[in-house]
């Protein structure tokens, strides 16, 4: 049983409340985070080294951000690992869906309860209104909320309400699914309006709570920590909750590291408390506690392979959803990625995108 994942990132700029103008994320709109398991990483290293020479890539050590035009490598490295029995776990997430979908959870239809919030009619419910918000949100409802995050304050949460619920009510005269989303809305801002009237109590912003940098600043929407997580859960799936004995090497992450410990952490402790909720190709339930450690990417091929796969599918995920045609080089490479999918196991990619960007992209794999 594969007992060591190595983890690496690719798109990721931060908290996505510094979206930058038209909500562009810097020209990278999508987050991939990548774990592979290895059993042999010096086997891993020679391979690699094999490919640097095969392909003539420069230097010691095998970078994403050099490959770009060589995407025949990435094809390579995904073979090896499936040739090995190998798994691989891949998150992809459109930033601008996962900020719809955290205004959803927390904005338009807050949190009730476990039992309520878990059911799977009421995830899929709460899906499909952030699809309807990705689709056709205008982008000063999705900035005003946004904003509210960067400066929380009761006048700040409402003028998102404001933002929102004025663009529901215009179409929601010729359109059913504006009118169901705006009746949870209005419900929302009464409840947060009854609070802002009472002297006593604390005012929920309906915002999400923040995780705090290491100077104790607020990051509010980080897509990496809902990554992380889920992969861990679907680690825990493939290795049938026997965590004792995995660890996890993730990237060095200077700025992120303590977070990420910390967002484990909260995964395990919600475990052993008896809390935990259903997860498509995810084990929640992690029962016992694996050891993450964090390295930097020349100290490990199994950081190399992970930075390899991750770049490759960030670059094709963003490709696709451009509406550009890939090289038959580039989809050939994706097709690889194929084979490790195993719901039953949670191996393979997990998308955080809209339906039709995944219909999209599975039909690369036929």
């Amino acid at each position: 049983m594969i007992k060591i994942f190595f983890l690496d990132e690719s798109g990721n700029t931060g908290d996505l409340v510094k979206a930058g103008a038209d909500l562009a994320f810097g020209d990278q709109s999508t987050f991939v985070l990548v774990a592979v398991g290895i059993d042999d990483e010096a086997e891993l290293a020679t391979e690699l080294s094999r490919l640097r020479a095969v392909h003539k890539i420069q230097g010691s050590e095998l970078k994403s951000k050099r490959l770009v035009g060589k995407p025949r490598i990435a094809g390579d490295v995904a073979r090896y690992l499936h040739n090995r029995g190998l798994p691989v776990f891949v998150e992809v997430v459109d930033k601008r869906f996962f900020i719809c979908a955290t205004m959803v959870n927390h904005f338009v239809i807050p949190f009730v309860s476990q039992e309520f919030d878990g059911r799977r009619d009421v995830m899929e419910m709460k899906n499909q209104v952030a699809e309807y918000l990705h689709a056709l949100a205008p982008l000063p409802v999705l900035q005003s909320y946004i904003d509210a995050c960067s400066a929380p304050s009761i006048s700040a949460t409402r003028t998102a309400f404001a933002e929102i619920s004025g663009w529901l009510e215009v179409r929601a005269a010729s359109d059913s699914n504006a009118e169901f989303i705006l009746k949870f809305v209005r419900d929302t801002i009464d409840e947060f309006e009854e609070a802002a009237r009472s002297p006593d109590g604390e005012i929920n912003l309906y915002l999400p709570d923040p995780d705090l940098s290491k100077a104790s600043n607020p990051f509010w929407m980080l897509p990496n920590l809902s990554s992380l997580t889920n992969i861990y859960g679907r680690i825990n799936l493939f290795r049938r909750r026997k965590m004792a004995d995995v660890t996890l090497i993730h990237d060095e992450q200077l700025q992120f590291d303590h977070i990420l410990e910390s967002s484990k952490k909260t995964i395990e402790d919600l475990a052993q408390a008896g809390k935990d909720w259903s997860v498509r190709n995810a084990d929640y339930r992690v029962l016992e506690r694996a050891e993450m450690r964090f390295l930097r990417s020349e100290q490990s091929a199994g950081i190399q392979a992970a930075d390899v796969l991750a770049g490759f599918i960030m670059r094709f995920v963003q490709q696709v959803q451009r509406s550009e045609v890939p090289a038959r080089e580039v989809t050939d490479a994706y097709r690889v990625f194929a084979d490790f999918t195993n719901p039953g196991r949670g191996t393979g990619i997990n998308f955080v995108l809209p339906t039709k960007a995944v219909n999209l992209l599975n039909l690369f794999w036929l």
